[in-house]
């Protein structure tokens, strides 16, 4: 079929050339529509439930809430875990589904089995399933202050609430906007417990009067009014605290008593859970989060629009750079386009080296942009996005995508020069069919080393599984490029050159001749010691393999996002107001660290936030300098944060911390989860786990202060004294929890803003244990009693959150790598410290977070990359007909190897040889180069790359001996005339990958440049050694399997 398909080529050339300039013109319209964003999406599909349980304690929130969702969320088909957290009044359950399941049916699944557990939930509790959005997809937060002091933190928060919000809300693509900070307006009705007990009112019956303040009713109609109907509506619309105070509660003595007789009532500031702040001065915080799947920078592009129409109220300034991942985007972006740029330039400069041949080397080219063309209308025809990963398979193919055109035109080349009187066309189909099976072997065995990425599952596959399909589109374009319309414009470009080859002696360049004087006493010394050849070989691979033992792992390489988050955790039960003075304190510390612009805080939790933040956790982001050294910066930070004593911290980078959540539920990179049914054994493991981490070096930024104890205040009712009173416990605790947490009992509407009208118990009545006993409760009969003469009011400690995993209660001890350490080796040394701590309580622990991930991945890729290669062998074993042979193609594996690692000790050392010398002990400590897995993927990559070379060598051997030679001079013969194709093969692909690896540290290349390193590294040595390791195995196994045929009679001649 394929040589059908080349003859078809080369008779309708210009066929060819015309579908050729309208794909090119296809993938250029397509890529100014096609999306772009920084990664893949990479988020697993997840719905979150959100449920209010007022005055409900961490445990009663757990077992009245928490366990009836979890019992009827599980079972939901696709679904992969269940976690929850139970806090003081709230529960939030993740669940969490298979990747690539569709999240809206995720989500209407969830819906009904929540809906159907409501009946289960306590009263008065209210459960809802969050926006869908993308844990990834945080694209910018927005600062609302007022530097001058000018505007209030009121008017900030109502401005950002009822105007900003709803504006960014109203944008295509904004899925959910999350202010913190500030003071948020509502009608406040304080009532006071001296008033209450002079009129014998409790705080139930100002709710029931306030919540009758505001009403506005239809009355009915007028039937005929001067020949008209007419519609009669009553109206009692709140226009100020004065109309809520002068409804009235009672009537005592014949007397009105009202809610402004027993409460202060004002529009104030409703009570908060966070505060927020931008470079020091008072703020609100809105979070954009966009919905999954979106352009990013369209969306982007869509609020700064939005903004620029907005009108500020005086005195307040809106920032929009506090954090905005278009920025990291656009600049990773950029990056790649121009390491492609290079990449480009630096290949056709090679071609031209080595061709010196203005056609030929056209028609190599032209292969370039039509395979990017394809690959392009593919992304657009999967609804793969234009990221770091689809761009990165591009980089790293773009160095191969000329391999095929360069095997076919160097042999047409040649062909057309040894044959000047045959017809060119003919020339030109013989010359391509010659080569064909070969090309078309080496570029299938490729594809299938690759096949591997596509295995990968969880967030590595999201990330690597792009890289994958962009390389292997890429390359399989480049064959179908190669078969179609390299032959057809060898025939318009070389065949109608044919008097010109016919009357002038042809020349090699200079470059060609020096390749092939040079290389010609190599290969003949190494053919004829082919012993030492392949000893050395041999020795080299092992002690490459040594070196490699020593190394390190990672799951991937930093990030340079121009945004580091500081995570801040003061003791446990720290109040708001403390943990805000001792975070604004931090925040003008870090502001002066050089190279820091920015500095944004928010402290304990937002409204609408579906994180369960207690009020001492605090988060900055830190905005960088375009000049900035991140490096420098982040020891600037560091050296701020640790002088902090009694907090626990923790530095990194938005979507870094952002990943770590979607691997454990934790911005850490380690993350210990031990799990028990005894709540204070958990907590007593957590606080031995913590203690043994802080004693291993390499640790840093450890965490396990969540699942712990805080103050509280018990209520112990009295039942016979409750149904003396004519009280239920159920009831008293309503009123209870009414007077001290309040109700919002009405909205009330002004234009586009809703204030909420909450009733509760002035602050300074319920500041101690004494003033919460004088709360009244009214009984069934009309008695009213203090609350004190019912119950008992103590002091104890409680728990502030229990965390869940699939139903089972866990504690979490999380803890980051230090600088000069890895996460495989310091996972090592946890496991030996952690595992007799738990098995000696009783309990169990998994290990998550991103060691768990590179776990997997590895053993993804070592089994897949061994089915792989077996595979290989016997594709080529039933190509070439000997097994023997094929296992030499493979050689080439072990020489790729050796640079490979070579190249990574060399990248991940700062001092090579002062490294090499300590790893001999001689000299300092030994720095473990770390392997991650996008240098794991490097190797993968390699190894297609390099069995190519080793194919077209045997299979020129092959030919050789087919048609008669003696060994050596076949091998010889081959070899001389593999050389030039092999090298520029070698070489384009090598070098087509130095602009990414020299980009290693620039945002966009962080995944990318590892990768390239390895392959650049294998490369040098897999062709070097290729070239005289191959013709001498070669030799060496022929001639045995020669000698042994020769000393059988009976035995058949294999080679």
């Amino acid at each position: 079929m394929l040589r059908h398909l080349i003859a078809w080529s080369l008779g309708n050339a210009r066929t060819v050339l015309v579908i050729g300039g309208v794909l090119l013109a296809f993938a250029g319209w397509l890529l100014t529509r096609l999306p772009i964003d920084v990664f893949p999406e990479l988020n697993a599909p997840t719905v979150v439930v959100l449920t209010e349980a007022p005055g409900l304690g961490a445990d009663a929130v757990e077992t009245q809430v928490t366990v009836p969702l979890e019992g009827s969320i599980a079972g939901v088909p696709g679904l992969r875990r269940v976690r929850s957290s139970s806090a003081l009044g709230l529960s939030i359950v993740w669940a969490e589904f298979d990747w690539g399941e569709d999240v809206h049916r995720a989500r209407q699944a969830v819906g009904e089995r929540v809906a159907a557990a409501r009946e289960f939930l306590p009263e008065d509790t209210h459960a809802e399933l969050a926006p869908i959005s993308s844990i990834t997809g945080e694209i910018m937060l927005l600062s609302v202050s007022s530097p001058d002091g000018a505007a209030t933190p009121l008017t900030l928060r109502g401005f950002a609430e009822y105007e900003l919000r709803n504006h960014l809300l109203a944008i295509p693509g904004v899925s959910q906007v999350v202010p913190i900070g500030g003071e948020l307006p509502e009608y406040q009705v304080h009532c006071r417990a001296a008033a209450l007990a002079q009129h014998q009112v409790t705080v139930g019956d100002v709710m029931r009067a306030a919540a009758e303040a505001n009403a506005t009713a239809g009355a009915g109609y007028l039937p005929d009014v001067e020949g008209r109907e007419v519609a009669v509506a009553t109206r009692a619309q709140v226009r100020s605290a004065d109309d809520i105070a002068s409804t009235i509660v009672a009537w005592r003595a014949g007397v009105p008593v009202t809610i402004g007789a027993v409460a202060e009532v004002r529009l104030g500031p409703a009570p908060v859970r966070g505060t927020a702040s931008f470079n020091g001065h008072p703020a609100v915080v809105l979070s954009l989060t966009k919905s999954p799947g979106v352009n990013t920078l369209e969306v982007t592009s869509r609020i700064d629009a939005a903004l620029d129409r907005l009108a500020l109220p005086p005195g307040v300034h809106l920032d929009r750079h506090a954090f905005r991942q278009a920025d990291f985007i656009g600049r990773s972006i950029d990056n790649l386009i121009h390491v492609l740029r290079d990449a480009a330039i630096i290949v056709a400069g090679i071609l031209v080296l080595f061709l010196l041949n203005v056609r030929t080397t056209i028609i190599t080219l032209v292969a370039l942009p039509l395979s990017l063309a394809v690959a392009v209308v593919a992304f657009w025809w999967s609804g793969l996005t234009l990221n770091v990963m689809t761009l990165g398979g591009l980089a790293v193919a773009i160095g191969g995508l000329v391999d095929d055109a360069i095997i076919d035109v160097e042999n047409v080349h040649r062909r057309l020069r040894e044959r000047p009187g045959d017809d060119a066309s003919g020339v030109v189909l013989a010359a391509s069919n010659e080569i064909r099976p070969a090309m078309v072997m080496a570029t299938v065995i490729i594809v299938l080393v690759f096949a591997p990425l596509l295995a990968l599952s969880g967030l590595e596959g999201r990330f690597f599984r792009p890289l994958g399909i962009a390389f292997i589109v890429a390359t399989l374009a480049s064959l179908v490029v190669a078969l179609t319309v390299t032959p057809a414009l060898c025939w318009l470009l070389l065949g109608r050159a044919r008097d010109a080859v016919s009357t002038k002696p042809h020349r090699e360049g200079p470059v060609v001749r020096w390749l092939h004087r040079g290389y010609h006493p190599v290969l003949r010394w190494s053919v004829l010691h082919r012993r030492v050849v392949l000893i050395s070989a041999a020795a080299l691979t092992v002690a490459s393999l040594a070196v490699a033992s020593t190394f390190g792992t990672s799951f991937l390489p930093a990030f340079r996002e121009g945004t580091f988050t500081v995570f801040l955790m003061a003791p446990p039960g720290t109040s708001l107001a403390e943990s805000d003075r001792v975070a604004q304190a931090i925040e003008r510390g870090l502001i002066e660290v050089e190279g820091v612009s920015a500095v944004t805080r928010r402290t304990g939790r937002a409204e609408r936030d579906e994180h369960a933040e207690p009020v001492w956790n605090a988060e900055l982001d830190i905005s960088l300098a375009k000049d900035a050294d991140p490096e420098a910066v982040r020891a600037g930070l560091d050296a701020q944060v640790r002088a902090i004593p009694g907090m626990v911290t923790m530095v990194g980078q938005p979507i870094e911390h952002r990943l770590s959540h979607i691997l454990s539920g934790t911005p850490a990179a380690i993350a210990i989860n031990v799990f028990g049914d005894d709540l204070d054994r958990l907590r007593a493991s957590a606080k031995q786990i913590e203690a043994a981490l802080r004693s291993i070096p390499g640790t840093r930024d450890i965490a396990a202060n969540r699942e712990i104890l805080i103050t509280s205040m018990p209520i112990e009712f009295k039942h016979a004294d409750l149904g003396r009173a004519g009280l239920t416990p159920a009831d008293a605790a309503r009123q209870v929890r009414a007077a001290i947490s309040g109700e919002h009992v009405a909205t009330v509407n002004d234009g586009i803003r809703r204030y909420e009208l909450a009733v509760r118990l002035h602050p300074d009545d319920r500041a101690s244990a004494d003033g919460l006993g004088e709360i009244l409760l009214r009984g069934q009969g009309g008695a009213v009693v203090r609350l004190r003469e019912v119950a008992r009011i103590g002091e104890d400690l409680a728990s502030y959150l229990i965390a869940h995993e699939q139903g089972r209660r866990k504690a979490v001890v999380s803890c980051n790598v230090d600088v000069g350490n890895n996460l495989g080796h310091l996972v090592a040394k946890v496991q030996a410290a952690v595992d007799p701590i738990v098995a000696a309580a009783g309990q169990s622990v998994h290990y998550g977070g991103q060691f768990e991930a590179q776990q997997e991945a590895s053993r993804t890729l070592l089994w897949a990359g061994l089915a792989v290669i077996a595979l290989v062998w016997l594709l080529l074993a039933g190509a070439t007909g000997s097994t023997w042979a094929a296992g030499l193609v493979l050689v080439n594996l072990p020489l790729a190897l050796i640079g490979g690692i070579v190249a990574v000790f060399l990248a991940e050392s700062a001092n090579p040889l002062t490294n090499l010398a300590a790893l001999f002990g001689i000299g300092e400590r030994y720095i473990a180069p770390v392997l991650s897995i996008a240098s794991l993927v490097g190797f993968i990559t390699l190894f297609g790359i390099a069995v190519r070379n080793g194919i077209l060598l045997v299979n020129q051997f092959e030919t050789h001996r087919a048609q008669g030679m003696p060994l050596h001079e076949a091998v010889t013969a081959g070899a001389r005339d593999r050389l030039i194709a092999i090298l520029m093969t070698a070489l384009t692909a090598a070098l087509g990958l130095l602009p990414l690896a020299i980009a290693a540290g620039r945002p966009g290349s962080e995944i990318l440049a590892p990768l390239a390193v390895v392959v650049l590294g294998g490369l040098v040595s897999s062709t070097a050694l290729n070239l005289v390791v191959v013709p001498a195995g070669y030799v060496a196994l022929a001639g045995i399997l020669e000698r042994r045929a020769t000393s059988t009679p009976s035995s058949r001649r294999t080679p």
